[in-house]
């Protein structure tokens, strides 16, 4: 139909320049002809893009449309699950460890949404089940917006290693130890005294060599045998009696108490024996003397090493007198012996609990004893002792 309106304009054209009356030519109505089918070609042209624009953009644009997220919660299967009993882990303190259980609804493979090729190619993380004792969580988690966006992955942490806890109160405790101890001086003591100027010492020779009747039920003080002093000196003006003390020696218990990881304080009980031989005008006279003290000594660890250490220290001691005697005659000692020490020591741990300590202590006693002992004329002494701890 188009076709033929284009012919009947041409053919129109024709015959009103014919009317003219002038004879056209051949090639001129060839060049109209052809700018005819020129124009029309350039309208059909046109008119095809204007109408491809609309249907390209549309299939362009269909692609990339996303799919809504259905805002409907998605069912869960109904059918019922068979529950496992999750393994009880057992606690060093008593107590089970259940882990959680997974719920008994899980949504089924067919009701997954699908996962683009990004979530495919995402590798699984199993979760690790933890309890509230140390264990690490290492749960990677999920998270999808109202707007569809893909999930994003929250970084892994290092997991920890799981250390079961001590007993409530144990690791809070300070380290408590109780030992055994044993020591003696390093040096045998002499010395000399004349009766005359040790009335006390005088009196009590006296009884040793006249009243041997008397002597055994006599408890002698220095206020009580004054009146036997005379008489000595009468009848041995220049007597003196020569003295052997025997090394001293000690035995205790003690407990030790650590009040940081380098200091400690330490107390106990200890016995102490004192042995002399008395020369004189009565004869070969042994003397006697008992002792119970209890010590206070804090000490400092200066180095450690696998099983070795070094410590050093100071404290002091109280000591009284609970038997004396002067060969047949017992004396009787009121005054309490007070007494500083420093001392320092080296400790090697034998194993388990058990340490062996060897300490040697410098002593100065205060206090001196009316008969005469290995303190009397030597306050200052050096003594050895050695040991055993046992940690509780």
């Amino acid at each position: 139909m188009k076709q033929g309106l284009n012919k009947d304009w041409t053919d129109a054209v024709r015959e009103k320049a014919l009317s003219g009356g002038a004879a056209p030519s051949p090639v001129s109505w060839e060049a109209v002809g052809r700018r005819v089918r020129r124009a029309a070609a350039l309208r059909r042209t046109v008119l095809s893009a204007v109408a491809a624009v609309p249907i390209l953009a549309l299939l362009l644009w269909a692609p990339w449309k996303t799919p809504a997220v259905p805002t409907t919660p998605v069912a869960q299967v109904t059918s019922p699950v068979p529950q496992v009993a999750p393994p009880i882990i057992p606690d060093p303190t008593g107590d089970p460890i259940v882990p959680s259980v997974p719920p008994s609804n899980p949504v089924s493979r067919e009701d997954k949404p699908a996962l683009n090729e990004e979530d495919r190619s995402r590798p699984e993380i199993p979760n690790q089940i933890g309890d509230d004792r140390g264990m690490a969580q290492d749960d990677t988690r999920a998270d999808a917006d109202d707007n569809g966006k893909d999930e994003q992955q929250v970084p892994r942490r290092k997991p920890e290693p799981f250390v079961w806890p001590e007993a409530p109160g144990k690791a809070d405790r300070p380290r408590v130890a109780i030992g055994l101890r044993a020591g003696a001086g390093t040096v045998r003591r002499t010395g000399d005294i004349a009766l005359q100027s040790a009335p006390y010492i005088a009196a009590l020779t006296y009884l040793n060599a006249w009243d041997t009747m008397v002597a055994p039920g006599v408890k002698s003080n220095y206020a009580n045998t004054l009146s036997y002093a005379a008489e000595a000196n009468i009848l041995y003006p220049n007597a003196v009696n020569n003295y052997t003390h025997d090394l001293p020696l000690t035995l205790g218990l003690s407990v030790r108490l650590d009040l940081t990881p380098r200091l400690a304080v330490e107390s106990g009980l200890e016995y102490t024996y004192l042995h002399s031989v008395e020369e004189s005008v009565a004869g070969r006279l042994d003397q006697r003397l008992h002792f119970i003290g209890i010590p206070l000594r804090m000490e400092t660890t200066l180095w450690s090493r696998d099983r070795l250490g070094l410590y050093a220290g100071i404290g002091g001691k109280v000591e009284k007198c609970v038997s004396a005697s002067l060969g047949t005659v017992l004396c009787e000692e009121s005054r309490l012996q007070w007494s500083a020490e420093a001392f320092g020591g080296i400790q090697y741990r034998l194993g388990g609990r058990a340490h062996l300590y060897f300490q040697p202590e410098l002593s100065y006693y205060f206090t001196r004893t009316d008969l005469i002992t290995y303190r009397t004329e030597h306050p200052q002494g050096l003594s050895l002792h050695a040991g055993l701890r046992f940690d509780l």
